[in-house]
């Protein structure tokens, strides 16, 4: 019948598997063992076939259609003790219905997991998840669990979410997975998500020599605006979702042209926007003492609590906004805002926006970003701003370009994740510029230079286009207004 086939289904979705798998930090794959809808929602079910697996993922789908759970690297049991373990994370990959996956680490390792014959999985002692004791019956629509998730956080970091942020309060599941993890690809994956390195490139860049580093180097150092415009520099706006390396793009560019690694915007992972303040940097040639004419102007980070005005990034591309403006999450920067710049010039105004995506999480960036961007985007085509994506990590998404940033080009991986988020976005491909950003780099690499030079002089390239586009139409206005006042 149809409901057993129904049941003989894997819930766990591809890119919740691909999450899982970055957060484990191994090439690894994951084989069904136990089920609540197939197999009976009992301790001695569980048991039976989960004991001495090794690594596993347990996970819960409940009624609001989050999903959660927890993994262990190692065997279930019934010994009635602790399970002692330093890699066992807790996460959630949905809430209600979005996307929008977080790990949260153990803090004590020792009571990670909790092993008994009349328990369910168990994770954390005290217990931070605890699924089920003895059996449970399906009430029709869903498994109502008698364990609890109000005590989560106690043995694992929740980096200041809590059990309604992660599990809605709720253990009413529709089904309840346990995954074995196995080392190396999956077998059955027809479609080969290692990534290969192709014969020719996927598309047509400069070579990766002293040379083109050089030649790149010294085009934007010698880079202005065309006379005409009577702009003194190309404004070049990034944004992008928090962590997503926007603050690591501007220490990267500095750190190219200072000859050294070196951090000015403070960049680092952490959960709330660390820019709150407009800022447009400029960046300095140490080895000319010029300063480039780029400036790159850094707004606050998207978060999804947070929704940015869609009126002030207005402000932010006509150039009402000083710079150094503190933003105020409170009060949005308005035409009454202190500071507000009344008539600004083409020289004032953003030139390019250049949206900086991680392209290892593509497939799950949180729908209220999106959303976000997309707004953004409106706004940016009504004024026709050129916008280009910075993709950057990915050498989280290829193995051949984490050993050689000069491989990028070659990779099948970079290209298939060029190709999604250029459909994302609605961007011609070609506006999708894959860069790897220093991060934990303590001196300069060549190749990694090449491409973020790259990307920054394609980006002041469209930043001329536009600019020649608005004084001509400044142009065709002013002979229009001759025209009529005749």
């Amino acid at each position: 019948s149809n409901s057993i086939f129904g049941n003989m289904t894997e819930l766990l979705d591809q890119k919740y598997r691909d999450q899982l798998v970055t957060w484990i930090g191994k090439t690894c794959h994951f084989r069904l063992l136990y089920k609540i809808s197939r197999d009976q929602c009992s301790p001695q079910t569980f048991h039976q076939k989960c004991n001495g697996q090794g690594a596993t993922v347990t996970v819960l789908y409940n009624t609001n259609n989050t999903i959660y759970g927890g993994y262990l690297s190692q065997s279930w049991n019934s010994n009635g003790g602790w399970i002692n373990d330093t890699n066992a994370f807790l996460f959630r990959l949905q809430y209600n219905g979005s996307s929008n996956p977080l790990k949260f680490p153990v803090s004590d390792a020792t009571y990670a997991g909790y092993g008994d014959s009349g328990y369910g999985p168990t994770f954390g002692g005290g217990y931070d998840i605890s699924t089920f004791t003895g059996t449970i019956y399906s009430s029709g629509d869903y498994f109502p669990l008698n364990g609890s998730v109000n005590l989560i956080g106690s043995y694992y970091s929740l980096n200041g979410q809590n059990s309604n942020s992660i599990t809605n309060n709720s253990l009413q599941v529709t089904d309840l997975e346990v995954y074995q993890v196995l080392d190396g690809p999956d077998p059955n994956k027809t479609k080969m998500a290692e990534s290969s390195l192709l014969d020719k490139p996927w598309r047509k860049f400069p070579e990766f020599n002293a040379e083109t580093a050089n030649k790149l180097k010294e085009e934007l150092v010698d880079y202005g605006p065309d006379s005409e415009t009577g702009v003194t520099a190309a404004n070049v706006l990034l944004i992008g979702q928090i962590g997503a390396g926007k603050s690591s793009f501007f220490n990267s560019v500095n750190s190219i042209f200072r000859g050294k690694i070196t951090s000015k915007a403070r960049s680092g992972s952490f959960e709330h926007s660390l820019t709150t303040v407009y800022r447009k940097y400029n960046v300095k040639d140490h080895n000319s003492g010029q300063t480039l004419k780029i400036r790159l102007c850094d707004t606050r980070g998207l978060e999804e609590e947070f929704t940015i005005d869609s009126q002030e990034i207005s402000h932010i591309l006509d150039g009402n906004v000083p710079d150094r403006y503190q933003f105020n999450p409170s009060a949005p920067f308005t035409t009454e805002t202190f500071g507000f710049i009344r008539n600004p010039h083409l020289g004032d105004r953003i030139h390019c926006v250049a949206f900086v995506v991680d392209g290892s999480t593509i497939d799950v960036i949180p729908e209220k970003i999106l959303k976000q961007m997309k707004a953004m985007q409106s706004r940016m085509n009504q004024r026709n701003i050129p916008q280009v994506v910075y993709l950057t990590k990915l050498d989280k998404v290829c193995p051949m370009v984490e050993e050689d940033a000069g491989h990028m080009f070659h990779s099948s991986a970079v290209r298939e994740a060029v190709d999604k988020i250029a459909d994302v976005m609605g961007l011609p491909r070609g506006f999708v510029l894959p860069i790897k950003n220093y991060e934990s780099e303590t001196i300069l690499d060549q190749n990694i230079d090449i491409l973020i030079l790259k990307a920054l002089k394609q980006t002041a390239d469209f930043a001329d286009d536009y600019m020649e586009e608005q004084v001509e139409k400044m142009a065709a206005e002013n002979g229009q207004g001759r025209k009529e006042k005749e």
